[in-house]
């Protein structure tokens, strides 16, 4: 009996969706639901667990990178639009990501104190309003997505675009906890220069150099052959990145190791060419098992890898008030691990078959009989 049900309908993506790129952000759906049960439900002698360690740091950070590499390629591979559609989707991830904080933060932590679960003591320093205005993955890709399309609206030079990755990779460093007098002006520049403290995941330097490089690497893959994707280039330019990005970060570990929010240009190029090794191994493991189970299941995931992420943390956050914040053993962080990838993906059912029906009914019906003149 298989856990979890795929939809008889859900097929081979087009060209336009390489099959590869979505079993690769399946695998991301799977690790940042176990990296984020992890965080906030296992107790300190499982999160500093030899166990935890491998799921935070081996799996959490190429994961992450992977991820938004992923979703720079998309728009490196993806036909010209408008600047206008462009600038409108970004703004509607920025807007998302306050909305899912509202949802999965504000709200469940401003409810525990009100019914008297836990004190703002318990929870302090955060509160319903810092929780709000976390910075997360959705405000991130907003903003990437506005620097990605507009580099794309002014020059089809990929050379342009791999240099702008290189330099907010460079000057991290420099432009790092760099705030004004003005706390409302700050709360913005932290999206750019701010960490975990905070309240920060993904600051624009330097990870912005993840979805630009992989806009770069998707307009190169196409206009070697625009009809079939040739990920042998993956193997290639991740072995230079590897070994590039290992030499560099060798140069001064302290420099370029800082955490895994936020690290130098020697692990910013070092994830990179791990990501283009993962896809690569990803396309090779698809050719040997195009129609398995688990190949497609993986590419559910990745083709619904918002829908699914908007979930993982709604149910986290609200399930907060029924365990607590990281009270749970090493069997009940892995229950719960599985509890909720299993209600992540039966929750996401509806959405998908929805999008189905809708992309379905807006086709335009065409005859099978030629029309005369």
């Amino acid at each position: 009996m298989k856990l979890f049900y795929v939809p008889s309908h859900f097929g081979t993506p087009s060209i336009n969706r390489q099959k590869t790129f979505d079993v690769a952000k399946g695998v991301a759906v799977l690790l940042m639901v176990m990296i984020h049960v992890l965080d906030f439900y296992g107790l300190p002698e499982v999160r500093f667990s030899a166990f935890g360690a491998t799921v935070k740091f081996a799996l959490g950070w190429p994961a992450a990178s992977m991820f938004v590499f992923i979703m720079g390629i998309f728009v490196g591979l993806s036909p010209s639009s408008t600047l206008k559609a462009d600038i409108k989707r970004a703004i509607s991830l920025f807007v998302l990501g306050y909305a899912l904080n509202f949802v999965r933060g504000t709200i469940p932590m401003w409810l525990s104190i009100k019914i008297g679960l836990v004190t703002y003591q318990d929870v302090a320093p955060h509160t319903p309003l810092s929780e709000f205005l976390i910075g997360d993955v959705f405000q991130f890709a907003g903003i990437a997505l506005l620097l990605c399309t507009g580099l794309k609206h002014a020059t089809n030079k990929i050379s342009i675009w791999i240099g702008t990755a290189i330099a907010i990779a460079f000057l991290s460093h420099s432009v790092w906890d760099k705030y004004t007098s003005l706390p409302i002006l700050n709360e913005f520049l932290k999206l750019f220069v701010g960490n975990e403290e905070a309240g920060v995941m993904f600051p624009i330097f330097p990870w912005a150099a993840y979805p630009i490089a992989g806009m770069a690497f998707g307009r190169f893959l196409k206009q070697q052959n625009k009809d079939t994707l040739n990920f042998v280039w993956c193997i290639k330019l991740g072995v230079v990145c590897v070994i590039l990005g290992t030499g560099l970060t060798l140069t001064n570990p302290e420099y370029h190791i800082v955490t895994n929010l936020r690290s130098g240009p020697g692990i910013v190029l070092l994830m990179t060419g791990i990501v283009m090794l993962f896809i690569y191994t990803t396309h090779i493991l698809i050719e040997r098992f195009k129609q398995n189970y688990v190949v497609t299941l993986f590419a559910f995931w990745g083709k619904n890898v918002t829908a699914l992420y908007v979930l993982q943390w709604i149910l986290i956050g609200w399930g907060l008030m029924l365990v607590g914040l990281q009270q749970l053993t090493m069997t009940y962080t892995l229950v719960a691990m599985i509890v909720v990838l299993t209600a992540c993906h039966y929750l996401v059912l509806p959405w998908h078959e929805y999008k189905a029906k809708s992309s379905k009914a807006s086709k335009p019906h065409v005859s099978a009989v030629p029309l005369k003149p």
